[in-house]
């Protein structure tokens, strides 16, 4: 076999650091890009980072943007949570020591739903105490306000609360005891039958057991609250929709003060490089995030002439659209797209929306595509206007989801996007007056 060199000419790409940096900066939200500048501000002496807001106390906060010239001023405050509430009105009772060591125990045991989830056999050991003892404190836990709270599950929560009440409650409390399974799946006529009742008479107690707290502990829970603010928008100007950035969240970069005349002067070579390698880094980054807000840009000012029926009527005129459709328009690969639409969010005439629900495989529409999520809102403007007393079934829904909307879908689909929107079927739908 015979050995020989050649050459060969070859173009290949390659994804340098400072490539992989400007494709993560694109995908960034404001925050995660604010905190990426705060880490490379540590290791690069040069950078300076202004960020748009300064902290504020945990106990209360207060974030305020401007978009547009329209401010937005979120709060968010320390509220009591339900075992402060609990223990408070456990405070004002005289009991024994004994009593309000149990109770207490029992209150910070409740989950977020306000209820017990040990067993009686597990409390009775964990607090060395008798059978009669637990219940005693329990009965007497369950007497506190939210009503219900204290029970072991939703039927013992709604049957506290029933019998809190003033009014005649012996139906209802029959429904919950008895039929509770076939309350949960709306068997109304097995439970009239079974009751002896007719179907207007049990509609009346229905509709006072669902003015009940299912789970009174849950306007009590704290959840974290994330606040978001939008990083871009689109406004009426002149007649004319227009994007705006909303440059009062973004982070600004520049060269520290200290360094700027450093830069220019003599010194010695391993400074002077080292000086010119980090300075090379800030542009570099302030080269990237001018890149990111033109994509941002360019991405949702194309957005807005694919839908601008959304625009101009509302969410219900929303078409469908696909990455690859705004990548072949701006000669930009599908994943910088999504890179861009990932974690933003835009200002609308009609509230807040994040980027990526602009995005949408539709159905046909008079010879138009039509975003599924446009379908959805006629469907539910369709349930929500029916005759609660006949309501409409899914083949009647196929059928004026044609004749007013010119949408021509399956049975199949509408109980699909039905089921997506958490609506029930026809028969848990039906009231009887």
């Amino acid at each position: 076999m015979e050995m020989n060199l050649m050459q060969k000419q070859s173009l290949k790409l390659a994804m340098t650091q400072e490539l992989r940096q400007a494709i993560t900066m694109l995908q960034f939200n404001a925050q995660e890009l604010t905190d990426f500048l705060s880490e490379q501000s540590l290791e690069n002496p040069l950078i300076e980072v202004e960020t748009p807001y300064n902290d504020y106390p945990s106990s209360k906060i207060k974030q305020q943007t401007t978009v547009g010239g329209q401010g937005m001023e979120l709060y968010t405050r320390r509220t009591e949570t339900l075992q402060e509430e609990l223990v408070s009105q456990l405070n004002e009772l005289k009991i024994e020591t004994e009593e309000y060591r149990i109770i207490k125990y029992l209150i910070y045991n409740l989950d977020k739903n306000g209820f017990l989830m040990e067993s009686d056999e597990e409390l009775i050991q964990e607090l060395n105490i008798s059978f009669v003892q637990l219940q005693i404190c329990i009965e007497m836990l369950q007497r506190f306000e939210p009503a219900g709270v204290g029970a072991r599950s939703v039927k013992e929560c709604l049957l506290i609360q029933l019998n809190g009440l003033e009014a005649e409650t012996t139906i209802a409390n029959q429904v919950i005891d008895l039929y509770f399974d076939q309350f949960v799946n709306k068997n109304w006529k097995e439970i009239a039958k079974k009751l002896k009742i007719s179907l207007p008479e049990l509609q009346k107690e229905i509709d006072l057991i669902l003015t009940l707290q299912p789970r009174p502990g849950l306007n009590y829970f704290q959840d974290q609250v994330n606040y978001v603010a939008p990083d871009l928008s689109v406004e009426k100007i002149g007649g004319e929709f227009v994007v705006l950035i909303n440059d009062k969240i973004m982070p600004r970069l520049k060269v520290l003060s200290e360094y700027s005349s450093i830069l220019n002067g003599q010194h010695e070579k391993e400074v002077s490089t080292y000086l010119k390698d980090k300075n090379t880094q800030v542009n570099w980054l302030m080269k990237s995030l001018e890149e990111r807000k033109s994509t941002m840009l360019a991405v949702m000012n194309c957005i807005l002439r694919k839908q601008i029926a959304f625009f101009e009527k509302g969410p219900a005129n929303l078409k469908t659209l696909t990455l690859k459709e705004i990548a072949e328009e701006l000669s930009l690969h599908e994943s910088t797209i999504s890179r861009t639409c990932k974690n933003k969010y835009v200002q609308t005439p009609y509230g807040l929306f994040e980027m990526k629900k602009f995005f949408h495989q539709g159905v046909s529409v008079d010879g138009e595509e039509l975003a599924s999520t446009s379908v959805q809102v006629f469907i539910k403007q369709l349930v929500d206007e029916e005759n609660k007393e006949k309501p409409l079934s899914d083949q009647k829904l196929v059928e004026l989801l044609a004749q007013k909307h010119g949408v021509e879908i399956s049975r199949r689909t509408v109980a699909k996007y039905r089921d997506i929107l958490r609506i029930p079927g026809s028969s848990k739908r039906k009231r009887f007056s």
